[in-house]
């Protein structure tokens, strides 16, 4: 929006050549003086009469405390006029600032509220939280989602003129008026077009609907605060727009008044001819002596506009950790919740006050009159969060989120982190809003089933790009394992049991691994049990063994480590001898050893006593042996087995050979 600045000596020539004339005093800001109330609004001066009544003020020396706009704990407004003092004070011991004048002003402050910026500009002060709504006459400038605006209430743009020959327009003649490069001349009479000042929701509004805007309107027109046909309309011929509502009220003597020697000099508002009609449309007739508004008039489109409080909208979001239930019982009219803005006592102030009531009054839902928009802060990086990196681990009916924020930050940092998961119809399971220092969370008590999770961080600019899992969440298993040991050529044996949560029993297989080598495989049966064998040839030692059940359709995977130790085999050890045999002669012993799973190898040796005798090795596990020749006489010999890697060492039994 581009603003325009006036010296002191441009003020004074205008109102000495009466093409612009000083604003007039503030009617009221919250009273008694001093008093500070929770819920702070600034801005448009269209509705800051009707706004200062539904906070319970004096406006035009009547009170409204009777008919006070209160949230359910009693918080109350607070509404400042657009004019009046130049800095206001609107928290005990807060910032005292600028006054916001206007519907642009007025949301500026309440985006500087929110993001700590000096307000209005770089040689300002921070408003941070000084601020909690902005009145508005008209919708947002600037794209995005932070700000809704909030409808609660019809008013219309109506032309306020002065003297003979504008009693009837037309939307193309307004158009040539106020367009660049103008002649000011309506059938042939020169008139003096006014435009409310820079940042008037008004003038926004009105250079809309005659197809204007700031860029094609004639810079050389005069300005003067909206809504006082005092200051504006100072000679015959001059027309400027003017809210209906307002004129209404102050005609009426409900509001300040700001037109009284306007209209006492024959100041009034042009009947209009609305496109698609014939004939001109008054803005007001005339009932019992007061005007009232023409239903028409504001309902037609291009005329006719609704009037909105804008609050943040994750003040008015329950599931974010900003949500201000004071702002939302105020204010929002969603479900069986009604603003309270929207109560006949309320609604009978608004009505007082020019306005047309409506039954979107309070509403969010943007097809119902809600708009949306952006922080109205110039130069403002308009950048969202990226999606942060998200690690997702399901437990027992449950699923942990972590995540890490995304690098690089955006100018704005971010405020919030938006939890959502959703069941596999894609429909809402659950949303947390979880502050920016926050990295984790976890759902519980979930139920079986697949589901899709994501987190997204948010600044004051909007929420970002979402970071997302999609799986299954099953409840959790618990594996026990046992081996007894074992001695080696003996198959070991794991005995598994797998428990689940929930009373769930547990079915599937489960496999045993040495490290990355797979020893065996089982299936559990319907006792979630299972033994598994493993292959006999383990070598000797104590393996440690990893049990990992794969999981099953209700059941998560777990695993267990099992220490399994290998022994040595014990083997058996048969000899066979001649049991005579003559001196001169070379007796032979047949040695077998066995085990049971394997075949032992190694040495065998013959021993008379503890003299060795004889030796050999075996194969396939036997050996014959061929004794030295022995002296007459018996001799008591045995075998010795030596034992190997696998099989441990054994001695025969004995037998006798006698030698004759």
């Amino acid at each position: 929006m581009r603003r325009t600045r006036l010296t002191a000596a441009m003020v004074a020539a205008a109102v000495v050549s009466g093409t612009l004339a000083l604003a007039s005093p503030a009617s009221a800001d919250p009273t008694p003086a001093g008093t500070f109330r929770q819920l702070v609004g600034v801005g448009s001066d269209t509705t800051q009469d009707v706004l200062n009544a539904l906070a319970g003020d004096t406006v035009n020396d009547k009170s409204y405390a009777d008919t006070a706009v209160k949230s359910a704990t009693g918080a109350g407004l607070a509404s400042y006029d657009a004019i009046g003092s130049a800095t206001i004070q609107t928290r005990s011991g807060g910032t005292t600032f600028n006054r916001p004048n206007g519907s642009g002003a007025g949301r500026t402050a309440l985006s500087m509220s929110l993001t700590g910026d000096l307000f209005p500009n770089a040689t300002g002060v921070s408003v941070k939280g000084q601020i909690d709504f902005a009145r508005s006459s008209s919708g947002p400038s600037v794209s995005g989602n932070a700000l809704t605006f909030i409808p609660f209430a019809r008013d219309a743009v109506g032309i306020a003129v002065r003297g003979t020959g504008l009693d009837s327009l037309t939307v193309d003649q307004l158009h040539d008026v106020y367009a660049a490069g103008s002649d000011h001349k309506v059938n042939g009479q020169t008139v003096h077009p006014v435009l409310p000042q820079s940042g008037s929701g008004t003038r926004k509004f009105f250079l809309g609907a005659i197809g204007l805007n700031e860029n094609t309107v004639d810079t050389s027109i005069a300005t003067t605060q909206e809504n006082q046909a005092d200051t504006a309309l100072t000679q015959d011929g001059t027309l400027v727009p003017f809210s209906v509502g307002s004129w209404i009220a102050q005609n009426n003597g409900i509001a300040p008044d700001h037109s009284k020697t306007a209209v006492a000099a024959g100041a009034h508002l042009a009947a209009v001819t609305l496109p698609g009609d014939t004939g001109a449309t008054s803005p007001v007739t005339t009932v019992n002596g007061k005007l009232s508004p023409v239903t028409g008039y504001y309902e037609n489109a291009t005329f006719g506009r609704d009037v909105y409080n804008v609050v943040p909208t994750r003040a008015i979001d329950p599931s974010s950790i900003f949500f201000d239930k004071d702002v939302y019982d105020v204010f929002v009219t969603s479900g069986t919740h009604e603003a309270a803005f929207a109560s006949d006592a309320a609604e009978g102030v608004i009505a007082k006050f020019g306005f047309v009531n409506e039954p979107y009054n309070g509403s969010v839902n943007l097809a119902k009159h809600a708009k949306v928009g952006g922080l109205d802060i110039s130069g403002l990086e308009a950048k969202t969060p990226a999606a942060p990196t998200l690690k997702s681990t399901p437990g027992d009916a449950s699923l942990k989120l972590d995540w890490t924020p995304a690098t690089p930050a955006p100018a704005q940092p971010v405020t919030d982190y938006r939890v959502t998961l959703l069941d596999a119809d894609g429909g809402l399971v659950a949303t947390k809003d979880v502050p920016a220092t926050t990295t984790s969370f976890t759902f519980t008590d979930l139920a079986n089933g697949k589901y899709t999770a994501s987190v997204s961080a948010a600044n004051l600019i909007g929420t970002g790009d979402a970071a997302s899992w999609t799986g299954d969440v099953k409840f959790a298993s618990t594996t026990t394992a046992t081996a007894a040991p074992t001695a080696y050529g003996v198959a070991p044996k794991v005995a598994v049991t797998v428990t689940g949560s929930h009373g769930v029993i547990a079915d599937g297989k489960v496999t045993v691994k040495e490290g990355t080598t797979t020893l065996g495989t089982g299936t559990l049966n319907s006792a979630g049990k299972v033994t598994v064998s493993l292959s006999n040839h383990l070598k000797v030692a104590t393996h440690t063994l990893t049990v990992s059940y794969a999981g099953g359709d209700k059941l998560n995977s777990s695993s267990a480590t099992v220490s399994l130790k290998v022994t040595k085999a014990t083997p058996s050890v048969a000899s066979t001898a001649p049991a005579t045999i003559a001196h001169t002669a070379a007796a032979k012993v047949a040695v077998k050893v066995t085990a049971t799973g394997t075949t032992p190898a190694g040495k065998v040796t013959i021993l008379e006593g503890t003299r060795v005798i004889g030796t050999g090795t075996l194969s396939a596990g036997k050996v014959t042996i061929t004794l030295p020749k022995l002296a007459k006489g018996k001799h008591t010999l045995h075998a010795h087995y030596a034992g190997s890697t696998t099989v441990n060492s054994k001695n025969g039994a004995n037998f006798v050979v006698k030698s004759i």
